[in-house]
């Protein structure tokens, strides 16, 4: 009889301890933790180079659009006494800038009074095709012309150009650089009328 009561309290102390774990436990659903919240990342700054593509694609538009500034050019002729003959006439020839800073280039001084060289009249005489503006001297005791044009070269400075050219000549003279003037990238230059 011993026996049996040991063996009907060890059966109920097992059945108490099995019935202990399945009261306790809970599903596997609530137990398991609940995935966490994604952490968010701080707000980039404006400035930051990792900009959303659209902003960087349109910034470089506005830049470009417009130019860092414009200038005018024009030719001013003035008249001149030339000491070794008094008689001869000449002309101061000058290039004039006006912009930010103006300027007054002087190219020197020329037989007669020089002729602005328009399109079609640079086309006959072979001035340079991209030029902005350019003028003729002639000297008709010697039958020898003076040419000079001005060209914009890439926007960041003026070349000026000149060439001699005898009337008994077969083919015109080049033209080779006198000097170049510096201008601010990117300028517009513009021709007076």
């Amino acid at each position: 009889m011993k026996h049996a009561c040991y063996s009907l309290l060890a059966a109920a102390l097992f059945l108490a301890s099995c019935g202990q774990n399945t009261a306790t436990e809970q599903p596997a659903a609530a137990i398991t933790p609940a995935p966490e919240a994604p952490v968010e990342q701080p707000a980039a700054p404006a400035d930051s180079a990792a900009a959303p593509a659209d902003a960087t694609a349109t910034e470089p538009t506005l830049e470009v659009a417009a130019p860092a500034q414009t200038i005018t050019a024009a030719f001013d002729f003035k008249p001149v006494k030339d000491a070794d003959n008094p008689s001869a006439k000449r002309s101061s020839a000058h290039l004039l800038l006006s912009g930010k800073k103006p300027q007054d280039i002087d190219l020197g001084r020329f037989n007669g009074k020089p002729d602005v060289v328009n399109a079609e009249k640079a086309k006959l005489a072979n001035f340079p095709a991209d030029m902005l503006l350019g003028f003729r001297a002639y000297d008709a005791n010697s039958g020898v012309s003076s040419d000079l044009a001005v060209l914009n070269v890439g926007g960041h400075h003026l070349r000026i150009v000149q060439r001699r050219v005898n009337e008994e000549a077969v083919t015109p003279g080049q033209f080779e650089t006198a000097r170049e003037i510096p201008i601010p990238a990117g300028t517009a230059v513009t021709v007076k009328k």
